[in-house]
């Protein structure tokens, strides 16, 4: 069974920060926070069983056997560039809906962890979070790549240059969000809300005659423009939805494993 070494307890994230963080993000704030957990999860299909087995019966006289089960560990890297809350929690919270049981967040550095971030991570239930310098991460990293047991990386840093040479390792780094276009009117969207969930990237002003136009990693518009926009932009957030995030193209399955196995049909 794994586990992640006993050495790393004493670089643990010390719990009261969590608590203060709680406390210090408004609770308006914190609502953005739990909606993005709550949707992320229930895209990410956590009623289906935590392991299955398919068996499927071909033309030709044979049948393929499919196991599923989740990945043995998870780690997050994050480090002084990973400031957004909502982005942080829409690439964790499919670990956790997979049921991937040892997951581990990594602060690299010594610097300041932003309480937002802390806030997210405790809404979520992920309190195994730990500071590691270079040298440490990487032993880490060393020892549970070649340990056997299959496991993710989901790298949340902009200034990633990790390389693991593992087969029973699958790496994941967020994509580099630059800027998000706004669409407003009078009272939407809240800006306030979005500065929040993504204090590092610019927002454009964009309206209804220009949005077609434009391109970028995403877009906040009306409902009525969301259609027009998916066009152009990988992610598109509806009025009301400004304050989460989702990504694209990734998901729980992600952090599932499959054996699968070749038999006559009887």
């Amino acid at each position: 069974m794994f586990a992640f070494p006993d050495w790393i307890e004493e670089f643990q994230v010390e719990d009261n920060l969590f608590a203060e963080a709680y406390e210090a993000t408004e609770p308006r704030l914190r609502a953005w926070l739990k909606k993005t957990i709550a949707q992320v999860y229930g895209v990410n299909a956590p009623e289906s069983p935590r392991k299955s087995w398919t068996v499927n019966t071909w033309p030709g006289g044979f049948e393929t056997e499919v196991s599923q089960r989740p990945l043995d560990w998870t780690v997050m890297l994050i480090n002084e560039g990973s400031v957004s809350p909502v982005r942080i929690l829409a690439a964790l919270v499919p670990a956790l809906a997979a049921g991937v049981k040892n997951v581990l967040a990594i602060y690299e550095g010594q610097g300041h962890i932003p309480q937002s971030v802390l806030a997210a991570f405790e809404l979520a239930g992920q309190e195994d979070i730990v500071r590691l310098e270079r040298d440490r991460l990487e032993e880490l990293l060393t020892t549970i790549a070649v340990g056997g047991s299959c496991g993710a990386v989901l790298d949340m840093r902009q200034d990633a240059n990790l390389f693991l040479n593992s087969p029973y390792v699958r790496y994941w780094r967020a994509p580099f969000i630059s800027s998000i276009s706004v669409c407003k009117d009078e009272e939407s969207p809240d800006m306030d809300a979005l500065a929040f969930a993504h204090p590092d990237v610019d927002f454009i002003d964009v309206d209804e005659d220009s949005i077609a136009e434009c391109s970028g990693d995403c877009a906040v518009v009306p409902a009525e423009f969301v259609g027009e926009a998916l066009v152009s932009f990988r992610t598109v957030l509806a009025y009301g939805q400004e304050g989460c995030w989702i990504w694209n193209d990734f998901g729980s399955r992600f952090f599932r494993q499959e054996s699968i196995a070749l038999a006559v049909a009887e």
